[in-house]
C-alpha cells in the first residue's frame, strides 16, 4: 500500500476514506475544462465522437451481415465495444492530463501512459472489462419461443 496515497490523498488514513460531496459548480467546472480540452484538441475529439462510433456500427455491420440469423450478436457486439472505449481512448486522457498539469501535450506524448505508475491498474482495468465482455458474449443464450 506504498500508494495508496493515489487513491486517498497524502494526508488521510486509508482505512478511513473521505467522502466528499459534489456541487452543480463542480459539475460546471469539470465542464468547462472538458470544453477547454476540446478547444485545445479538437482533432482527438473527432476520434472518440466520430470514428470511434463508426467503426462500431462497422463491426455490427459486418457481424450481422445479410443474415437476420446473426442478428442478435449485434447487441454482444455493441456492448463489448462500448466497454473497450475507455481503453481506447486511454492516450486522449494522457493528453489531457498533461495539459493540466503544465507538460507538453503534442501527440508523440500519447502513449507515455505506457511508463505511468498507474500502468498496473490500467491493464487490471483492461483484463477486467474483456473478462466482462467475454463472459458476456460466451453465455449461452437462450430463445425466447
Amino acid at each position: 500500500m506504498a500508494n495508496s496515497h493515489i487513491l486517498v490523498g497524502a494526508s488521510t488514513d486509508p482505512s478511513q476514506p473521505v467522502v466528499r460531496r459534489i456541487s452543480t459548480s463542480d459539475l460546471y467546472y469539470a465542464l468547462a475544462r472538458g470544453y477547454d480540452d476540446f478547444a485545445a484538441f479538437p482533432s482527438y475529439a473527432i476520434f472518440l465522437c466520430v470514428i470511434y462510433p463508426l467503426l462500431g456500427i462497422l463491426l455490427i455491420a459486418l457481424a450481422s451481415g445479410n443474415s437476420l440469423s446473426l442478428l442478435p450478436l449485434v447487441v454482444p457486439i455493441a456492448a463489448g465495444f462500448a466497454l473497450v472505449g475507455p481503453i481506447a481512448a486511454i492516450g486522449l486522457y494522457e493528453l489531457s492530463r498533461r495539459r493540466e498539469a503544465g507538460l507538453d501535450s503534442s501527440p508523440r506524448h500519447a502513449l507515455d501512459v505506457l511508463h505511468s505508475p498507474s500502468l498496473g491498474a490500467i491493464i487490471t482495468l483492461s483484463v477486467v472489462l474483456m473478462a466482462i465482455y467475454l463472459s458476456g458474449s460466451l453465455s449461452p443464450t437462450r430463445s425466447i419461443s
